[in-house]
């Protein structure tokens, strides 16, 4: 899963979620608002935010990916900082890239990035299932008990009197059913949110289940299933180690410009190939791929040194 796909989930829950080397998302509450002019309630809600200056790693995007992915910790951070290469580099090159349910990245002249959240996600999970509604007819029931109390009822006769009387009758009637109406769907709301929330927890107790005991069976099988007298001592089989360590020299939206750098690199006598696209869509240039971290390591620290200091190091099986 895309690692902005994390953030949004831990959005719900938690009011600050850092990106290390990019920044914060942070969520802001808004309480109810009643629209005066449209007779509208608005429910509460919790609205997205990006602050550029907090980027300290408190390891709960890192730990959530961990999990859900079953790998290590620093597995975890290394995606995380292939994510913010990627999104940095695709928004350096397009100066407009937009996050669903979270946002647009915008860069200026000098540089800077600003955000615009995107307004009609709510992050505040106890309005789930509250929408905004208005009261119609409120301000015509205004009027016309307004209009009842200014006139004089010396000079009605008792026909206007007694239309009069079940007009007001029949507005006190509407607030009744108004006010009932409103009451139900509150409650409505809020029971669905309980039930919703209990089926999250017995969803995902029972997806967990599942997973531990596919676990376990694979566990079984990779014991068991294996007998010494099912080995071929005699057999010589060599297996063909496929580079997983590939030094980053650049990404390019424009595929020629890509084998260009490739080209203007093998002449420098690196071993520089295409490894194809990231995330984003661009074509990703390596210097030199390794089949082990050591090497790779080493000559990443030489590229860096006498040749680009910004190359960084990709870990993935092509």
């Amino acid at each position: 899963m895309k690692v902005e796909n994390y953030i949004k989930q831990l959005l719900y829950r938690y009011e600050c979620v850092i990106v290390p080397g990019f920044g914060a998302f942070v969520t802001q509450k808004r309480s109810s608002v009643y629209d005066d002019e449209g007779h509208r309630f608005t429910p509460p809600s919790n609205h997205v935010t990006f602050n550029k200056a907090i980027q300290n790693q408190d390891g709960l995007l890192a730990e959530t990916i961990a999990k859900a992915e079953s790998m290590d910790f620093e597995s975890a951070k290394f995606k995380i900082k292939l994510f913010v290469d990627d999104f940095l580099t695709a928004l350096y090159q397009d100066k407009t890239l937009k996050l669903s349910k979270l946002g647009i990245f915008s860069l200026d002249t000098e540089f800077k990035i600003s955000f615009e959240p995107e307004e009609t996600e709510n992050y505040f999970v106890d309005s789930f299932g509250l929408e905004a509604f208005g009261l119609i007819g409120l301000a015509k029931s205004e009027l016309s008990l307004d209009k009842a109390e200014k006139e004089d009822p010396s000079e009605l006769t008792l026909a206007e009197l007694t239309s009069e009387e079940k007009h007001i009758s029949k507005t006190k009637l509407y607030f009744k059913y108004a006010a009932i109406g409103i009451l139900a769907i509150g409650l409505a709301s809020f029971i669905g949110l309980y039930q919703y929330n209990d089926y999250v927890i017995s969803h995902n107790y029972t997806e967990s289940q599942k997973a531990e005991t596919l676990l376990q069976e694979r566990i079984q099988a990779a014991e068991f299933n294996f007998t010494l007298s099912n080995l071929d001592l005699e057999t010589n089989r060599v297996e063909t180690i496929l580079p997983k360590y590939h030094i980053i020299a650049g990404a390019f939206r424009v595929k020629a410009n890509a084998e260009r750098k490739v080209k203007l690199l093998q002449q420098e006598g690196y071993s520089a190939t295409l490894i194809g696209k990231n995330a984003y869509g661009l074509h990703q240039v390596a210097f030199a791929s390794y089949s082990d971290q050591e090497s790779a390591l080493n000559s990443l620290e030489k590229i860096k040194s006498i040749e680009n200091p910004n190359a960084w190091l990709f870990v993935k099986q092509l």
